[in-house]
């Protein structure tokens, strides 16, 4: 069992275009929309690959409506948390081109109010004690930016208490945010950048910044590395994967994709190198096709 918590969701919108024509009219020749957010598209990519999984997600307005009903036809069942402002949108612009970056446009993430804010932690708990009375160690997954109106120290505070109830929990995030959540998580998964951030020092290597994340903070750790691929210290073994040769259109969504595919392979009790392996290949798969958190058919 899988639980996102999903602060800062978002409409995420493709636009596959001839050409960019900056200061002038480009129409797209094609557009995607999904159910995003970072959150959302690690639920929708880890539920693609047979993972059970549960949302608990702050939306508003008739954007969140919108994305409330497409979480829906993605098959994951969702806790719906009101907001009383609207839920943001994000853009990614794909030239036809082939290249292998899109330009992005996104909008902050939405701002909570402290009754919202105490309404999503008070969902969260009720979630996480329901998987942990069905699934023993269920995981419980948070990604991305903290949204503007949740305090650092609430949001790590709960994760300690759901972790405290049984929970595992996966942090993916950056900065601030990732500094107050990394001490309360089990696992953290981030770029070689955001970790030395997290760590003040500049990490040599991906393997080398497991090592250096899981003697800070006692976490196990995935970092990516761009062209030198990813590693992996999950459970004091350790594992490395090039990256991979074949580049995608569609890079948007792809760091969720990833972090979906590992928690997925690790509720059914993948080894480490076999689910790094599952994380680098769904990341890959979703840069192959539009719509972040989407997996291009195997083979």
């Amino acid at each position: 069992m899988i639980i996102a918590l999903a602060l800062s969701a978002s409409l995420d919108v493709t636009y596959e275009v001839d050409e960019l024509d900056v200061g002038d009219i480009t129409r797209p020749f094609a557009v995607t929309r999904v159910a995003g957010g970072k959150s959302l598209n690690v639920a929708r990519a880890a539920s693609a690959l047979g993972a059970d999984v549960r949302a608990v997600a702050a939306l508003g307005g008739p954007t969140g409506e919108w994305v409330a009903s497409m979480l829906a036809d993605d098959g994951v069942d969702a806790v719906i948390v009101p907001l009383s402002r609207v839920t943001r949108t994000c853009i990614a612009v794909v030239e036809r081109a082939e290249s292998t970056t899109s330009t992005d446009l996104y909008e902050p993430a939405t701002q909570l109010d402290s009754g919202e804010w105490d309404a999503f932690a008070s969902a969260a708990r009720t979630a996480v004690a329901d998987a942990v009375a069905e699934h023993p160690l269920p995981w419980v997954s948070l990604s991305g930016s903290v949204p503007p109106g949740v305090p650092l120290t609430a949001l790590g505070d709960l994760l300690g208490e759901l972790r405290a109830t049984g929970a595992r929990i996966a942090v993916d995030g950056s900065g601030a945010g990732l500094k107050a959540t990394a001490p309360h998580a089990d696992l953290v998964k981030v770029n070689r950048r955001e970790a030395s951030e997290l760590l003040g020092a500049d990490q040599q290597s991906a393997a080398a910044a497991c090592r250096s994340l899981h003697e800070a903070h006692g976490v196990d750790a995935v970092v990516t590395d761009g062209v030198a691929g990813s590693a992996a210290l999950l459970g004091g073994a350790e594992a490395s994967v090039a990256a991979s040769t074949r580049r995608g259109r569609f890079p948007a969504g792809s760091g969720d994709s990833f972090l979906g595919g590992l928690l997925a392979a690790l509720e059914r009790g993948a080894g480490v190198a076999e689910a790094l392996a599952a994380a680098a290949d769904a990341g890959e798969r979703n840069a192959l096709v539009p719509g972040q958190g989407i997996l291009a058919p195997v083979g």
